[in-house]
């Protein structure tokens, strides 16, 4: 295979010839990273034959070992195999980084050859880079002959992919289940004429929870603080029943459009009140649990908005009534309620800062 190597330059160096794995497909075959030595390499490549012979991650390692044999002999080099994580993800970047940087202490290597067999695998790239100077980069590609029975093989070899790693499995295995399941209930209570949004529903929101990588904010956040996790659940709970309400309130409500509008927003904002303000606690819990004196930041923003959702729900339930002038009761209460938040505020900022300093 050709590979583009700066070999003069190369040897003056400390130079590691690493081979990328940012799914960590070693670790489950059992080999713990950072692979450091022929010795070592060799070893892990005599498990992958075992395991994994018909893998591209054997063929690169394979070419990473015996790269690593034409260029010991000319200069200071390495081999070296690192790791991501299965999650994928920026949790896969950071863990092949941290890799890196161990592997950068032990050898005091200042130059790098990277061998890597995916386009998932070239995100390791930039990271490298950032660290040290690349000499050459090899990417492994396996030529796939086009019989039925080598076709039939790459399939399953996908196939099994899905089901055995988590980060495919939650797309290939979990959606298609939840709108199964979703099917049969909706089936058997007679409802299946909401079928079709309600699965369009669950893919929408599959593709956005996965677009924006919601899932991997969650599981971090659940990973560093637990409490704004059960919050977030709650407060999505209740974002759900206060939508459920508005809907309900709409069917059985007649009338003209603003009375029937009022009295649907009149129904969900206590559900939505409650969906803000339970967050605004939940960071107010943390901060307390830390003792952090910033704490009372969570507090204020809590009475704003208790205090905005009985002013909006005063002048809902006062439009749902015919009347349309704001009255004085309510705009001395919004006044009065306002000043003092706003003094509280000042106040506490100057304790704040007269601690701290």
């Amino acid at each position: 295979m050709a590979i583009k190597v700066k070999i003069m330059e190369a040897l003056a160096e400390r130079t590691a010839v690493i081979y990328v794995d940012i799914d960590d497909d070693l670790g489950r075959i059992g080999v713990q990273t950072p692979v450091i030595g022929e010795k070592d390499a060799f070893l892990a490549i005599q498990k992958a034959s075992e395991a994994i012979p018909d893998d591209s991650d054997f063929n690169a390692m394979v070419v990473t070992l015996n790269l690593y044999k034409k260029l010991k002999d000319k200069g200071n080099v390495e081999i070296v195999f690192i790791a991501g994580s299965e999650k994928g993800g920026i949790e896969a970047q950071l863990r092949l980084s941290s890799e890196l940087d161990d592997v950068i202490r032990r050898l005091g290597i200042t130059s790098a050859i990277v061998v890597y067999d995916s386009p998932e695998d070239a995100k390791a790239i930039p990271i490298i880079q950032s660290k040290l100077k690349i000499t050459g980069i090899q990417r492994v590609i396996v030529e796939q002959y086009r019989g039925v029975e080598e076709t039939y093989i790459l399939i399953g070899r996908y196939l099994k992919k899905v089901i055995t790693e988590p980060r495919y499995s939650r797309i290939f295995l979990g959606v298609p289940g939840i709108i199964f399941v979703i099917g049969s209930v909706f089936y058997i209570l007679g409802l299946a004429s909401y079928l079709l949004p309600a699965v369009l529903l669950v893919i929408g929101l599959s593709m956005l929870v996965r677009g924006f990588a919601i899932d991997d904010m969650i599981e971090r956040w659940w990973q560093t603080s637990t409490i704004m996790v059960i919050v977030g659940i709650l407060s999505l709970i209740s974002l759900i029943i206060g939508i459920i309400q508005g809907y309900v309130t709409g069917q059985s409500l007649k009338g003209s459009y603003v009375y029937v509008s009022s009295s649907i927003a009149n129904a969900m904002l206590p559900y939505l009140t409650f969906s803000v303000v339970i967050l605004f606690a939940g960071k107010a819990l943390e901060n307390a649990i830390e003792k952090n004196i910033r704490v009372w930041h969570d507090l204020i923003k809590i009475a704003a908005i208790i205090v905005s959702a009985y002013m909006i729900s005063s002048a809902l339930y006062n439009i749902e009534r015919g009347i349309y002038i704001i009255q004085a009761q309510l705009f001395y209460t919004l006044s009065v309620s306002s000043m003092i938040i706003i003094m509280t505020y000042i106040a506490l900022t100057i304790i704040e800062k007269y601690k701290l300093t």
